[in-house]
């Protein structure tokens, strides 16, 4: 910047203003120089007599561009009379000459030229309109927020806030659009919560054991989808497959995994004769191009309705109990998660269940889950509750281990899935 003296007469339409013009100095800036920094004392103003000027808001978080102004054009006068700092930067564009005026010249005008005060109180009041006017779309954006109507064109419309509001509308801007990008993917877990339960089957689906079997379950995923699943599902008019299982990790990728093994055990178990051959085959398939390492446990078997045989294989999953003749069995584990190595499988053992036997599956959601003091519910307590629960119809039985299980958590937040699933041989 460089200043110097230049007899010029200038015609403002105000007197007063031109002759203080004609006798102040003439400052010429270049491209990028800055005339009015935000913040800044408002020392005195400027008269643009040639050039262009970029106005700026300034804020932690960006930096807006407001306006363009060219020559002929009086700036920084509002500062000046209000004796309040800068409200925003302004640049030069380009070469820049302009007058310097200082605030106790200003203020002399002001006191002897009613027409220019008038200019600048109109032009405050301008700028007043336009927050109003601003102020007035961010509410109206908060409205639309809170009714889940919120458009994110508005987002367009925040972009060029008045400067007095910048770091405001910045910080609505980031909340706003935060909020929208959370609701989008809530929308999208919620189609996938749903395409979940879509994996899972309808009571309908046992239609052909009706009056030999009764069997209820049910799953409560720790987020909107979970790595939890069960099934069950007719092989023939006398055989009925049931499984439940619990993939590693939480969240999408965990029931991505889940779909994969429930259509793949379904595929092998229709296609092979033996729990045994239909788990090596599961785990073949889910060995095969696994890069993400993912696995699970799982507990299958086939119950012969006529016979009472169930032949079940336990990969590493949570043992059931079979309710049987008054005592209490573990079905323990006869192999490894499926997914982890190929060629190694779990085998397959057998039990004969009598008519009334009773079978409880379930994850380690149950008896993992904590209450406030990171104390679990353990396996002591769900198997305290199988005399009670086993003489109950089979929805009870889930909903009372449910129950306990809330109970006993209380306030503490849910931090796996939970899955069970009660049977009844009749």
């Amino acid at each position: 910047m460089s200043a110097y003296r230049q007899t010029r007469t200038l015609d403002t339409g105000l007197a007063p203003l031109d002759d203080l013009l004609d006798s102040s100095a003439l400052v010429r800036f270049d491209d990028g120089d800055v005339l009015i920094r935000q913040g800044d004392l408002s020392e005195c103003a400027y008269y643009l007599t040639e050039g262009s000027v970029a106005v700026f808001a300034e804020s932690p978080f960006e930096r807006v561009r407001l306006a363009t102004i060219e020559a002929p054009r009086l700036i920084g006068e509002l500062g000046v009379l209000a004796q309040y700092p800068r409200t925003a930067t302004i640049e030069a564009i380009g070469p820049v000459v302009a007058r310097r005026l200082t605030g106790p010249n200003l203020v002399e005008i002001g006191t002897g030229a009613p027409d220019f005060l008038l200019s600048v109180i109109s032009q405050l009041g301008r700028q007043l309109d336009g927050m109003n006017r601003a102020l007035g779309l961010y509410a109206n954006a908060l409205s639309a927020l809170e009714k889940r109507e919120f458009d994110p064109r508005i987002l367009d419309e925040l972009a060029h806030p008045a400067p007095q509001i910048v770091t405001f509308a910045a910080t609505f801007k980031r909340f706003a659009e935060q909020i929208v990008d959370k609701r989008r993917q809530s929308d999208e877990l919620a189609s996938a919560a749903l395409i979940q339960r879509s994996f899972l089957p309808r009571p309908e689906t046992l239609k052909g054991a009706s009056g030999r079997l009764d069997l209820h379950a049910d799953m409560r995923p720790a987020r909107d989808v979970g790595g939890d699943f069960y099934d069950f599902f007719m092989l023939d008019k006398d055989r009925v497959a049931i499984a439940v299982g619990d993939v590693c990790g939480k969240g999408i990728p965990a029931s991505l995994f889940m779909a994969v093994t429930m259509t793949t055990l379904r595929s092998a178990a229709m296609e092979e004769e033996s729990v045994a051959a239909t788990l090596a085959r599961t785990n073949a398939s889910l060995c095969r191009d696994n890069d993400a390492n993912m696995f699970a446990t799982l507990f299958y078997a086939v119950l012969n309705l006529s016979s009472g045989e169930l032949e079940y294989g336990n990969c590493g999953h949570s043992a059931p109990y079979l309710l049987h003749g008054g005592t209490v069995e573990a079905l323990t584990a006869t192999g490894i998660p499926v997914g982890l190595f190929e060629g190694r499988s779990a085998k397959s053992r057998t039990a004969t269940l009598a008519p009334g036997d009773f079978l409880l599956l379930y994850t380690d959601g149950v008896t993992e889950a904590e209450d406030l003091e990171r104390l679990q519910f353990g396996t002591t307590r769900l198997e305290d509750m199988l005399p009670e629960i086993g003489n109950t119809d089979v929805g009870g039985a889930v909903r009372r281990v449910f129950t306990a299980v809330d109970a006993f958590a209380g306030r503490a937040e849910q931090a796996d899935d939970i899955t069970c699933m009660a049977l009844r041989f009749n």
